[in-house]
């Protein structure tokens, strides 16, 4: 019997191990990390490097060494079932239901006060205070969901849907910032769109390139008389009467094209204020947390990244008592090990 050793590369996530070859699992490994693995197959005499990650997984760089992906979906939870899932197509909302958000309540929220993942901060999901000293985790203003607060993640603690607990979780402020000013081609690799008559920011990944049939424009081009400027911190047009929302319009058969692309989008949801809706439905904003606190003289505050139709503020900062939307993201490590692959 021959056995072959090589260096192959794996894809890590939480508690798995992936081997791929020409994009199909030819092995995997559940619940630990060995340093090598020995397995046969018949058929195998000879495997070659594998892929350095999946087909089909789309990365976006979030500082200069760390790429992630983004959930499927928002947010979504029910507390009669005490259950959390991401929301079946990345349009998905709520909307204006979230006005029914009460303990008990046997139906689907995803707009949620900061920090409320119900957990070690103790903050239930269907929070509805409108006192910010409600939501101040470990009971400071500056304790952002990092050290000894990181349980406060909606992700932490929770099985969503399928996936174990610490597999998802919320981007910091400045991963937020890194994705939409500062990676490469940044301004590129963003756009208000309208996507199944739903409005909201299409983020793009690191390697993106536009399938056929489809057509995407950034909402920075000059293709457009009042396009987006950075400046200050933010993108904003001059006029800030332009509806960029109908920059890039989809249906669901051409957002499909997209998604299969790495498209991400994020819908905008408005946002909530104990239980009443506000900027939503008519000319909607998206407001989505960050794990980070704000500055010190607005101890309420949390920062956030905010859109709206004619401008994009990837640092904002908002009271964290607003119900706000929730994407989170999963961190991709590519790591090197050795596998001793043979036939018999």
């Amino acid at each position: 019997m021959a056995f072959f050793t090589l260096l192959i590369s794996i894809f890590e996530i939480p508690s798995q191990i992936y081997v791929w070859k020409n994009g199909k699992v030819i092995f995997y490994v559940e619940n630990e990390y060995p340093d090598s693995v020995t397995f046969t197959n018949p058929n195998l005499s000879v495997v070659e490097p594998a892929d350095t990650i999946p087909p089909d997984t789309f990365l976006f760089s979030v500082n200069d060494t760390l790429q992630v992906c983004f959930a499927p979906g928002n947010l979504q939870y029910n507390d009669y079932y005490f259950e959390w899932r991401f929301a079946e197509n990345q349009y998905d909302l709520i909307g204006i239901s979230n006005s029914n958000i009460a303990p008990f309540y046997d139906g689907w929220i995803d707009l949620f006060g900061w920090a409320t993942c119900g957990w070690s901060t103790g903050f239930l999901p269907t929070s509805t205070s409108t006192d910010y000293r409600d939501y101040l985790v470990g009971g400071s203003w500056d304790n952002s969901f990092v050290g000894d607060f990181a349980t406060a993640d909606w992700g932490a603690l929770n099985k969503i849907g399928s996936d174990a607990e610490h597999t998802w979780r919320t981007p910091t402020s400045k991963e937020w910032n890194y994705l939409l000013a500062e990676r490469r081609n940044a301004d590129q690799l963003f756009a208000l769109a309208t996507v199944a008559n739903v409005k909201g920011l299409i983020l793009l990944p690191d390697n993106w390139k536009t399938p056929e049939g489809v057509k995407f424009i950034p909402s920075v081009s000059t293709e457009f008389n009042n396009h987006l400027v950075y400046q200050n911190g933010l993108y904003m047009d001059e006029e800030m009467l332009d509806d960029h929302y109908a920059d890039n319009t989809y249906n669901e058969a051409e957002w499909t094209v997209m998604e299969k692309s790495g498209a991400i989008f994020l819908p905008a949801g408005g946002r909530r204020w104990g239980n009443t809706i506000k900027n939503y439905p008519t000319n909607p904003w998206g407001i989505y947390w960050s794990s980070t606190t704000g500055a010190q003289e607005r101890e309420g505050n949390v920062r956030a990244l905010s859109f709206y139709m004619s401008g994009v503020t990837p640092l904002a900062e908002t009271s964290r008592v607003w119900g706000c939307s929730v994407r989170l993201i999963q961190e991709i490590t590519s790591i090197r090990r050795k596998i001793i692959v043979g036939d018999n």
